[in-house]
């Protein structure tokens, strides 16, 4: 996320640049110097964005670039605000000119004085960057080895080992989906199984896959590949054939084992499944080019072989079906009914729920929203907690976001939903984080949404279309990734409304406080503020002596969704205090 923040303030100080005329020599100067350095910084941050949850050195460097990028662009405002002046012509206008420039001579030399210590910064934290590039090259070499991918990993290989007992809630989709994959047609087709993560796609998948009827049918022609956001297509391609020949127990020939000829893995592939009725799984497909790369090694053979891949982007799912033929698949929430079930088999070794503890699980399981992942997480954490204590389990309902951030066994949870945010561009990060500012359950207006990432300076100029044009569609995208909910629509079928789910929302909740995002007050909040508050949304049961001047000379904008009159008082006064 860091390298999201410098290649936001890198697209702001471009546009300055841009308008080189317009800077004073020694603005400029040090403006190019800046911009130099964190563009280095930018390519760097990509390995270190990757590791600074594992390692305390480095999230303590990255939060160094994070903070001086806010502080340049606090300074960049500034200058535009004080020196970008409506042009006014004649007498008035030179008069007005003078007044301004014997104004603006101290903000000058301020300005140049802040910039000059900026650049000081920057230079101290390159040399950190020197000293710790050997650490975080080290972190990059072996990140396939590292905390998130491996927790990522093993969740979705457990996906696969789980017993038919205790699979909850899928009967249904699993009966469509093997009715889908027998039925008499000839023809190859693919099932497109889509949703957010944590919906348990791959468990329905491995669920089928498994099934008795599936390897009948496909007489045990059947390989199983994760794809992944990060796949070498030679790889991916030599997985596919090692899982297919390991069907016969064959062995890979050195030639393919060496090949990076991926025409030449395709024609291996191709010859091989020849005349087979095969089932063929695609994990984790995470955009259309990795559809697209591989779609050529499955030809229509009329032998009524399968597909199936699993998708959080409905593009994906939209490509590949129209592509071959098929049908999509989307997956749903579990009911409350199945979602209790799931809990009590998790949180009490599927005894009964203690009837002391029936009214807090079932607060704690609202929060869940019928995501599988996070049920059977906070599920297994609870069942850690001595039911007799309800004091533990009111914590946890009460701080949720807490025991996100500090709690081991919520920590694989949290890598999984963090992979659709990690997979943003920069610019759609900022647009989803910004979602989280909304109180929990909030139905957010589409129009609202838009036109505040659009004052908040997000959405980047694009030739020829307007700014509300391309907000939208970073709308769409989100919704595309599974990420945002839609609630309503107009009856001409434009989307009104959309929601965030709540572990996603907490989860959004903690990297914005880690990044210095936005401030969330509520009637949770302590009696002070964070220091450097940029973004500040005000919810209801706020305390009105939280606000503090001090705190609030960063604020870039507010968002009330409270009431109380006196909260907005005490804010406003805090302002005024400010000067």
């Amino acid at each position: 996320m860091a390298e999201s923040v410098v290649s936001f303030l890198l697209e702001k100080l471009s546009s300055l640049l841009e308008g080189e005329a317009k800077l004073m020599s020694g603005f400029r100067n040090e403006v190019v110097f800046v911009k130099n350095e964190l563009d280095r910084m930018r390519a760097f941050l990509r390995s270190a964005d990757a590791s600074e949850d594992e390692d305390e050195e480095i999230k303590v460097w990255v939060k160094q670039v994070r903070e001086v990028a806010y502080d340049i662009e606090d300074i960049l405002d500034d200058f535009l605000y004080r020196f970008e002046h409506t042009k006014r012509h004649g007498v008035y206008g030179h008069l007005c000119k003078m007044v301004r420039g014997i104004k603006n001579l101290k903000a000058r030399h301020r300005i140049a004085s802040q910039l000059h210590n900026i650049k000081v910064r920057v230079t101290d934290i390159f040399e950190g960057h020197k000293r710790y590039g050997y650490k975080l090259g080290c972190i990059e070499i072996g990140s396939s080895s590292g905390t998130k991918p491996l927790y990522s990993s093993e969740l979705r290989s457990d996906a696969r080992l789980l017993e038919e007992a205790q699979l909850v809630g899928i009967d249904s989709h699993k009966q469509d989906l093997l009715s889908f994959l027998v039925e008499d047609t000839s023809q190859l087709q693919v099932a497109a199984v889509v949703g957010m993560g944590g919906l348990g796609k791959t468990t329905l998948v491995s669920s089928v896959y498994n099934d008795l009827q599936a390897k009948n049918h496909f007489h045990q022609h059947e390989a199983w590949v994760t794809v992944s956001q990060s796949f070498k297509l030679d790889d991916l391609l030599r997985q596919i054939i090692r899982q297919s020949f390991k069907t016969f127990n064959l062995p890979l020939s050195e030639e393919v084992e060496k090949s990076t000829d991926t025409h030449f893995l395709k024609r291996t592939i191709v010859d091989f499944l020849h005349g087979k009725r095969y089932l063929l799984v695609l994990d984790d497909i995470w955009d259309v080019d990795a559809w697209e790369a591989v779609k050529a090694a499955f030809r229509n053979n009329n032998n009524g072989s399968r597909l199936i891949i699993t998708t959080r982007i409905a593009d994906v799912a939209t490509s590949s079906t129209k592509d071959v033929g098929g049908k999509i698949f989307h997956l749903n929430p579990l009911s409350f009914e199945d979602s209790w079930t799931l809990f009590c088999a998790k949180a009490f070794q599927g005894n009964p729920c203690p009837t002391h503890l029936e009214k807090i699980s079932k607060d704690i399981l609202k929060r869940c929203e019928g995501l599988p992942l996070a049920i059977v997480a906070i599920g297994s954490m609870l069942a850690t907690k001595d039911i007799y204590k309800v004091d533990e389990w009111e914590i946890v309902d009460r701080s949720l976001r807490a025991e996100l951030q500090g709690n081991k066994k919520l920590k694989g949870m949290q890598a999984i939903l963090s992979l659709s945010f990690n997979d943003l561009p920069y610019n759609l990060k900022y647009c989803f984080m910004y979602v989280s500012v909304f109180p929990e359950d909030y139905l957010i207006k589409r129009n609202v949404l838009i036109r505040l990432w659009i004052a908040e300076g997000f959405i980047e100029e694009a030739e020829g279309r307007p700014l509300e044009e391309v907000a939208n569609g970073c709308f769409n995208e989100l919704i595309n990734r599974s990420l945002v909910q839609v609630k309503d629509r107009y009856d001409d079928g434009r989307i009104k409304s959309c929601r965030v789910h709540d572990i996603l929302r907490e989860t959004m909740l903690l990297k914005s406080k880690d990044q210095s995002f936005a401030t969330i007050t509520n009637k949770e909040s302590g009696r002070r503020m964070s220091e450097r508050v940029r973004r500040l949304s005000v919810h209801e049961g706020t305390n009105i002596d939280i606000f503090e001047a001090n705190h609030l000379s960063q604020l870039r904008s507010v968002l009330l969704f409270t009431k109380e009159n006196d909260v907005w008082n005490n804010l406003m006064s805090s302002f005024s205090d400010h000067g």
